[in-house]
C-alpha cells in the first residue's frame, strides 16, 4: 500500500532567487500533446509525443507589493515552487514532504488589478512556460524543456528516441 497523500501545509514562491510570496495558489501547466488520426478499424486518435501545446503557469497573488511588481516584469523569469505536503504511511504515522518545482518563463500579461473596498485584491499573473521541473521528496518526477527538447517522466527521456533517428 502507497503513502496517503494529504493536503498542502504551506508553500512559498520565488521569482529570480527572490521570495515573492507565501502560501499563494498556483497552477503548475498540464503537459497536452499533439494528437493525429490514424486508420485503425475506423479513426483512432494517438498522442505525437514530442509535440506539445503551449505550457502557461497561473500564479493567484494577494496584494500589491514588491512581489506583484517583481513578478509583472517583462523579463524571463526563474520561478520557484516550495510546498509542503502531509503524507500518511501504512501504519498511520503522519509526516510533512518537501516537493518544488523550478519553472522558466516568458511573460504572457501583464495581470489586471480589481479593487474593491472590504476585499483583498488578488491579481493573476499567467507565464509562458519554456522549462518546467518537479520534485517531489527530493526525487524528480518530470523536466520538460522546450527549447533543449527534453521530455522527461520518471527518469526516462522520451525525446532521446526521436533525437537518435535524426
Amino acid at each position: 500500500m502507497a503513502d496517503i497523500k494529504g493536503p498542502v501545509v504551506a508553500n512559498k514562491l520565488y521569482c529570480d532567487g527572490v521570495e515573492v510570496a507565501q502560501d499563494v495558489t498556483f497552477t503548475l501547466p498540464e503537459v497536452v500533446f499533439k494528437t493525429a488520426e490514424i486508420s485503425a478499424m475506423g479513426t483512432m486518435t494517438v498522442p505525437l509525443i514530442g509535440l506539445i501545446d503551449n505550457l502557461e503557469v497561473t500564479i493567484n497573488k494577494i496584494g500589491l507589493d514588491e512581489g506583484f511588481s517583481k513578478l509583472s516584469r517583462l523579463d524571463k523569469h526563474k520561478l520557484e515552487f516550495r510546498w509542503v505536503q502531509t503524507k500518511i504511511n501504512k501504519i498511520g504515522s503522519v509526516y510533512n514532504e518537501g516537493c518544488k518545482a523550478f519553472v522558466q518563463t516568458l511573460p504572457a500579461n501583464i495581470p489586471s488589478v480589481n479593487i474593491e473596498p472590504g476585499n483583498a485584491t488578488e491579481v493573476e499573473h499567467k507565464f509562458n512556460v519554456t522549462r518546467l521541473e518537479i520534485y517531489v521528496a527530493g526525487k524528480e518526477s518530470i523536466v520538460v524543456d522546450r527549447l533543449n527538447n527534453i521530455l522527461k517522466v520518471n527518469g526516462v527521456n522520451y525525446s532521446t528516441s526521436i533525437s537518435n533517428l535524426l
